[in-house]
């Protein structure tokens, strides 16, 4: 007869308990970081007179501003290679420091765009060359029907030029359409000149958030109310969880 663990009804229900218990462990434990942080924004804010946005928005100007262009280049190189550093982050406070004079607003966007190119043919050719080993993984493991692959050729092959550019002014799709684009092993050149077409008016756009709102002192100071309500939201959800 099986004696092990494994096949032991008890021990199994004992292990489903156990693992209950600590999810419901650590519900309670996300709700009151959540909750004491509510606690702490407000209290930093009407109490003590400060204000976390305008600290968090200081110590990240610092940081862009000491990495000057280069760091531009390099955080929209990393974004456009599927990093998770936002674009709708890095733009917005490079903004900022034109406004305040210590960058040339043409000069970031030109270094932003750059960027964006770079990291953009760095993901194609990740997609033209794992192509095959990818829809190979994808049709044996999650049955991927290969007439998709055929759609999506032939979508790049007639509209390639239209899915890059409105794919570059949309938030996440942004990044990711790059690789299949590779994929379909799209022209080359077309690519390049779509990518830096469609990436012009989302960094200008983003620039200019920063610029005109980014020093607009009741605009930042009423980003500490979102940021409680937030954090308020989120730890009232997991109180929830935890007491369900």
């Amino acid at each position: 007869m099986p004696t092990s663990k494994e096949n032991n009804p008890t021990q199994t229900v004992k292990i489903g308990a156990y693992s209950l218990q600590e999810n419901k462990k650590e519900n309670l434990i996300i709700s009151i970081i959540f909750i004491l942080l509510t606690i702490f924004i407000l209290f930093y804010h009407f109490l003590l007179g400060g204000n976390i946005t305008q600290t968090m928005l200081n110590f990240s100007l610092k940081i862009l501003n000491q990495a000057g262009y280069t760091g531009i280049l390099i955080l929209m190189t990393a974004e456009s290679m599927l990093i998770p550093i936002p674009s709708e982050i890095v733009m917005p406070l490079a903004g900022i420091l034109a406004k305040i004079g210590s960058l040339n607003i043409y000069l970031i966007i030109t270094f932003g765009t750059v960027g964006n190119l770079i990291g953009s043919t760095i993901l194609y050719f990740i997609g033209k060359y794992v192509r095959n080993p990818f829809v190979e993984f994808a049709v044996k493991y999650f049955r991927l029907n290969i007439k998709y692959v055929k759609l999506s050729d032939d979508l790049f092959d007639k509209h390639g030029s239209s899915i890059i550019f409105f794919g570059r002014i949309m938030p996440a799709i942004r990044s990711i359409i790059s690789l299949p684009a590779g994929f379909s092993r799209m022209n080359l050149p077309k690519f390049g000149l779509y990518t830096l077409l469609g990436s012009i008016p989302w960094n200008l756009s983003l620039t200019l958030i920063g610029f005109y709102l980014g020093t607009n002192k009741s605009f930042i100071l009423k980003f500490d109310y979102v940021i409680s309500a937030l954090t308020f939201i989120i730890g009232i959800y997991y109180l929830i969880k935890y007491i369900k």
